[in-house]
């Protein structure tokens, strides 16, 4: 065996394997829309935009049933910290119209009784006003919203170049290192060919 095979054929083998992956990444996306060559049959077209409307209606089904279910971001609005927020909200609305709508003759010395008179109710009150809006609220939202359908619209609904930026500015590395090893492997394979001659030799 010649010495620059040695070399060669791990190097073509590296290339080979490169490029297959390579290849094999950019027709994840492209081509966007289906083309046919030499009046093939059939047609050549990128696995997302070919596959969009069944990835994205999966995808909706995943996160309405593992990863954002409504019935969690109900109980999140129940949570201390949100649930004091909503109250603390709807106390300082209903104190600024009931000051707005506070006559100018009224002296000052009522309007405060009043304001005092009407924050302790609100603070008895309010939590378990909000409480009981949230309950009922909710089980609407259960019923009317369809979490994957919103979802699955808002993917249907991007251009396809910019669900390929979306997805390429999270997964960039990782089809990088696809095609790195795709080279590693073809160097590997090429370096035990060249085992394989040079034993059958």
């Amino acid at each position: 065996m010649q010495w620059w095979s040695v070399i060669l054929i791990p190097v073509i083998g590296a290339f080979i394997g490169w490029i297959t992956n390579l290849i094999a990444v950019k027709a994840i996306f492209k081509p966007y829309q289906p083309v046919r060559i030499f009046g093939l049959p059939w047609a050549i077209q990128g696995v997302v935009p070919k596959r969009r409307a069944e990835l994205a209606r999966s995808i909706g089904q995943v996160v309405e049933k593992e990863l954002l279910k409504v019935e969690d971001l109900i109980d999140q609005m129940k949570s201390p910290e949100i649930f004091n927020k909503i109250v603390q909200s709807a106390s300082d609305s209903i104190r600024c119209m009931v000051v707005d709508r506070i006559p100018a003759w009224v002296p000052t010395t009522v309007r405060m009784v009043i304001l005092e008179m009407m924050g302790d109710m609100l603070n008895k009150q309010m939590p378990q006003v909000i409480s009981q809006i949230v309950d009922q609220a909710g089980h609407s939202v259960i019923e009317k919203v369809k979490l994957a359908q919103l979802v699955e619209d808002r993917m249907n609904a991007y251009d396809i170049r910019h669900l390929e930026k979306i997805i390429l500015s999270v997964a960039a590395r990782e089809l990088k290192h696809i095609e790195m090893i795709g080279g590693v492997l073809g160097f590997i394979i090429g370096l035990v060919q060249v085992a394989i001659v040079y034993l059958a030799t």
